[in-house]
């Protein structure tokens, strides 16, 4: 059945004002950027999560378990099973903290640490094409405004 001009009217305005709403727009963009990054993932033995995991322990270069769950915004079971998993595979070791015995540390091997520089390459360019779509100024912006969207939403 073909929709009236009036009927298309109406959808278009109901779709212009879903579109102004930003956090309706921040889901969506962040959907597509996950996206893209299982994209740039395919061919490598690795899920997203588990490069997120990698990624972030490379960044601290040694990080409890407590600490990556909160960094990652992701539920202490998930990073468990994801931290093990890459245990398994080499990628990562455990470590105990010397302060608290309970308290699991995770750090990379040489084999984390290369499966890294294997994907750098792909995600190196992703982040320079948005950095291109953008500009630098927009770039500072967008990572400025994110900061405030993050302590606002972690009340």
């Amino acid at each position: 059945m073909a929709m009236t001009a009036k009927q298309l009217e109406l959808q278009l305005e109901r779709l212009k004002k879903l579109e102004s709403n930003v956090t309706f727009q921040f889901g969506n963009v962040a959907k597509l950027m996950e996206l893209d990054a299982i994209e740039h993932l395919q061919g490598s033995d690795l899920n997203l999560t588990a490069f997120r995991v990698l990624r972030t322990v490379e960044t601290f270069e040694r990080i409890s378990m407590a600490d990556l769950a909160r960094h990652m915004v992701t539920d202490n079971a998930q990073i468990s099973r994801t931290a093990s998993n890459l245990r398994s595979r080499g990628m990562v070791e455990f470590e105990s903290d010397p302060g608290n015995q309970r308290r699991k540390m995770v750090v990379l091997t040489e084999a984390g640490r290369a499966k890294l520089g294997d994907l750098n390459v792909k995600f190196e360019a992703r982040q320079d094409a948005v950095r291109q779509c953008l500009g630098d100024e927009l770039c500072s912006a967008l990572t400025e405004c994110f900061e405030r969207l993050r302590v606002h939403f972690a009340r």
